[in-house]
């Protein structure tokens, strides 16, 4: 237990109170909000989870806000704040969810307001059992009570994770009670609660009706600051391909971009893969302290543009599988250009070609090809592409057929 007598985190680090909040805007007064019927691409935003662990209070997560405002994020298309596990204590006696008040000072709604009054939006974390992964308390059996707080607090995003304790014998319960929830919540204020939940793996199993009840579903397990982790989640994500649509995405779990553990070419890589299968952008570093190099790579407008496409088809792999060496992804596009991603996995530099019939292109058809990291034509070629990869690069043009 802390100085205050609440449950201890298991890192070192420990956050002190955090300043009150409650007096500095009359927030309501300055947000205007502006809900849409559904999410037309995946998420861009921000999760407390992969830098600060369960070291995070209220301070951070206003400065973020502040951070995504001054440093260009807002302006990119990021907008989501969420906050991920070790927020919540306890319950009432009437089993209302109580939010860490050392922490958490000011209280959840009046955080979600300062965020809102930046033009972002907000999120949080809970678990479908018992306990969250942190032990902190869950929802199970709380569902709509819980669903009925967030709205309340003005929450825009919800992540539901599995975790510990007990739990109901179908995987979707839980779910469905949320989801009955944020409809609910909807009705009422006219806002959607986007849904994550945790999680489906299987096109023939859940993945039959996943898209029916989740926005987002992680496909895979915790990502990690290294570049196997990265391949890893890449590739069981490509397997649930068929099941993604407009308004309902996989998810291959956070961005590590600015994490130590990532060169600059394999952080680049992993950013561009993202926005080729379709994944939520949220972003898992410090972005108040990060630097030049990573804002540049979260920002790069022309690779960004990717996943702000409203297609809505996810981008797959259009070569054989190559764990060691050479690879192709693709994803097509609304003007009907794609968008190609030569990924090399290997340990040393390679040529690597995409064919016309990979991407459904007519074999002596005449394509303009441009390289969206560096915003350079790179001429028009009949047939093919190649180029020069270095190792865990990924060159990453756009062909549009003339």
């Amino acid at each position: 237990y802390n100085s205050a007598q609440l449950p201890a985190t298991p890192f070192i680090k420990e956050v002190s109170a955090a300043q009150d909040v409650s007096d500095r805007h009359e927030l309501e007064d300055v947000y205007q909000y502006h809900s849409s019927n559904d999410i037309t691409t995946p998420p861009f935003g921000f999760n407390s989870w992969n830098f600060y662990h369960c070291n995070i209070d209220e301070r951070i997560l206003m400065k973020t806000a502040d951070a995504f405002v001054s440093k260009g994020l807002k302006d990119a298309g990021y907008e989501f704040i969420n906050i991920d596990d070790c927020w919540q204590v306890m319950r009432t006696t009437d089993g209302t969810i109580v939010p860490d008040p050392v922490r958490f000072p000011s209280g959840m709604k009046a955080l979600a307001d300062y965020i809102h009054s930046k033009g972002l939006k907000f999120g949080l974390y809970t678990a479908q059992r018992e306990f969250t992964c942190q032990r902190r308390p869950g929802s199970y059996g709380h569902e709509l009570q819980d669903a009925a707080t967030y709205c309340e607090w003005g929450v825009d995003y919800v992540k539901i994770d599995r975790c510990a304790g007990a739990s109901y014998s179908n995987l979707n319960e839980s779910w469905i009670l949320f989801k009955q929830g944020f409809e609910k919540c909807k009705q009422q204020t006219g806002r959607q609660i986007v849904m994550s939940v945790e999680s489906c793996d299987e096109v023939d199993g859940c993945g039959e009706y996943i898209a029916e009840l989740a926005n987002l579903w992680r496909t895979d397990g915790d990502i990690r600051a290294n570049w196997d982790s990265v391949m890893r989640n890449l590739d069981e994500n490509n397997g649930m391909a068929p099941v993604a649509r407009v308004g309902h995405y996989n998810d291959p779990d956070m961005l590590e971009v600015g994490n130590q553990g990532l060169s600059e070419v394999e952080a680049k890589s992993h950013f561009a893969l993202w926005n080729i299968i379709m994944a939520p952008l949220l972003i898992g570093t410090d972005v108040t302290a990060m630097t030049d190099e990573v804002l540049a790579i979260l920002t790069a407008d022309e690779v960004l543009a990717v996943n702000k496409d409203t297609l809505g088809k996810q981008g797959v792999r259009v070569s054989p599988a190559n764990t060691t060496g050479s690879e192709v992804w693709a994803r097509q596009m609304s003007d009907r250009s794609v968008v190609v991603g030569l990924l090399n996995r290997g340990d040393s530099s390679t040529n690597i070609t995409v064919t016309w019939d990979m991407i459904s292109l007519p074999a002596t058809s005449k394509a303009s090809v441009r390289d969206l990291w560096l915003k350079e034509d790179r001429g028009i070629v009949t047939g093919q592409f190649s180029s020069s990869v270095d190792s865990h690069e990924v060159v990453l043009v756009r062909i549009a057929p003339n």
